[in-house]
């Protein structure tokens, strides 16, 4: 008797369950579907219609964590950062036994994003930088080789003022991934932003040896030689980077400025007449007037 109600039972609940479960089933089929129409869309740069796709498999699945994900992604593309906020957490918390680190890095990086937004208050950027650390964090517990979240991280903590920590994120992404090249350039020009050239020096000395084509890597060197005053070494750091890219406008002006510690007017004037023409808009003032003042002096040696 007992056992013939047992199965009554088991009867009874699969007849209630397995609809339901097929019901989910076919709904994340369709959710799949749809996502994968929205990422060709976005490959295609159809980005409404990538949106629209993503938001119907959305609907069609609002468990599904992939296609919160996806929709983010296109959010993100599209600056619509607030927006890509709120999908990348609906990944989050619909990602169950499935976690994914990049789901808590791409969280990071929008709420980052939104800190370094035009118009926003200091405490608003701190706010959001705190967070977007937060997230990084999160990210490592569930991928501690992710290096990127460290490097983020450490800019973060740097535009915080707080370099004891950016530091020591930088040194770790650099221990993770020895070839990143961008870590030696931040944590070098860090250094020589706090007024220690000299360890700036042998940290972009490293770098170079890394990666021996990146522009910034030798720009920083030459900054660090010449706040060392170094003016010769300077010169040689930012020709190499001025080689690489004949347009950065930091190395114009350290070269222009390097010549001009040598008195050597002619490529004094020629690099830093090159460094105004291309000074744009975001160029400090103080700089563009520091080269403006040279050159003066220059004229006025006989």
């Amino acid at each position: 008797m007992r056992r013939t109600l047992l199965v009554a039972l088991f009867i009874a609940s699969a007849a209630i369950t397995t609809p339901a479960c097929k019901l989910a089933s076919r709904n994340r089929v369709q959710s799949i579907k749809l996502m994968n129409e929205g990422i060709e869309f976005s490959k295609k740069n159809n980005s409404s219609a990538a949106e629209k796709a993503l938001q119907d498999a959305i609907k069609a699945d609002p468990s599904h964590a992939a296609a919160h994900h996806a929709l983010g992604v296109i959010y993100r593309k599209q600056g619509k950062w607030i927006d890509a906020e709120k999908a990348f957490l609906g990944a989050i918390e619909n990602m169950k036994d499935e976690p994914n680190g990049k789901y808590w890095y791409d969280l990071g990086a929008v709420q980052a994003a939104q800190g370094e937004a035009d118009g926003v208050t200091r405490a608003e950027q701190e706010t959001k930088f705190t967070a977007a650390i937060n997230s990084f964090q999160e990210a490592l517990k569930l991928n501690p080789r992710l290096y990127k979240a460290h490097f983020r991280t450490g800019q973060l903590y740097e535009k915080l003022d707080q370099p004891q920590k950016a530091d020591g994120e930088y040194r770790k992404t650099i221990e993770l991934k020895p070839t990143f090249s961008p870590a030696f350039v931040e944590l070098g020009n860090m250094y020589i932003d706090y007024g220690h050239a000299n360890v700036a020096m042998v940290i972009l000395q490293t770098g170079t040896q890394v990666n021996e084509t990146d522009a910034r890597m030798w720009n920083g060197l030459g900054r660090a030689y010449l706040s060392l005053n170094q003016p010769k070494e300077a010169i040689d750091a930012f020709t190499k980077a001025k080689a690489i890219d004949p347009d950065m406008v930091d190395a114009l002006y350290g070269l222009g400025m390097a010549y001009a510690d040598l008195r050597q007017r002619s490529d004094a004037k020629e690099n830093l007449q090159l460094f105004l023409s291309k000074a744009g808009g975001d160029t400090p003032e103080h700089i563009v007037k520091a080269a403006r003042d040279t050159m003066a002096r220059m004229d006025d040696v006989i």
